[in-house]
């Protein structure tokens, strides 16, 4: 009986170092995406009846599906703490569209994309805004404090204490950005790291479509 009950013992603790491994190797896939995941506005009416689809054969999903948002929806009203100690309606009217990154202080891509965001922001902070939003949830404060202050970050840092929000957006990676038009209305999502080329051209977008939806 105790040479049963070690047996027991020690089958119990592979399993949990298997467990842990898999975890560990989930998040550093997570944070090390090769390709990136967009969703866009226009391309949602496309992706919306797979969506269903999916959906039908994965009922126990359809609850969380509903909770997410997609393209084309409003930006939540949610009051975030700024690491420069105000708050922020991130939902908030404003004549100009929004750039929200997602990001944990632990995150690779993030602290490199971080420095291109930073020289983005300066160069068009008069027409877009930009708000790196920390899932503190998954974070140190002082490792969030210590990230701003060492890359000399000048734009908005959020804190998303509980994850709600970035949840909103599927929660899957870091990092996550948003696209937020001037009339509060998500245009797109996207999972991976953009390069600052990328970055600039989505900001352009924007700009451009303010530009002819006031023509």
């Amino acid at each position: 009986m105790i040479r049963f009950g070690f047996i027991r013992l020690g089958m119990a603790m592979l399993v949990a170092e298997a467990a842990s491994g898999l975890v560990i190797a989930n998040m550093a896939y997570a944070t090390s995406l090769s390709s990136k995941i967009v969703l866009s506005q226009e391309e949602y009416k496309d992706e919306e009846g797979l969506g269903t689809e999916l959906a039908v054969e994965a009922d126990s999903d359809a609850v969380e599906m509903i909770k997410k948002l997609k393209p084309g929806q409003r930006l939540p009203s949610m009051i975030l703490k700024g690491l420069n100690g105000n708050s922020y309606d991130v939902a908030a009217t404003r004549d100009k569209p929004l750039v929200i990154s997602f990001w944990a202080s632990w995150c690779d891509p993030c602290r490199l994309e971080a420095p291109m965001l930073n020289e983005l922001y300066r160069k068009y902070k008069h027409d877009v805004d930009v708000y790196g939003i920390n899932v503190t949830r998954y974070d140190r404060l002082e490792d969030v404090q210590k990230f701003s202050r060492s890359l000399g970050l000048q734009f908005p840092i959020l804190l998303d204490e509980q994850g709600t929000l970035f949840e909103r957006f599927g929660g899957a990676a870091f990092p996550t950005h948003v696209l937020v038009d001037h009339h509060g209305l998500v245009h797109e999502i996207i999972i991976g790291m953009l390069s600052e080329q990328e970055l600039e051209r989505k900001i352009q977008m924007l700009q451009k479509k303010k530009v002819s939806l006031r023509s």
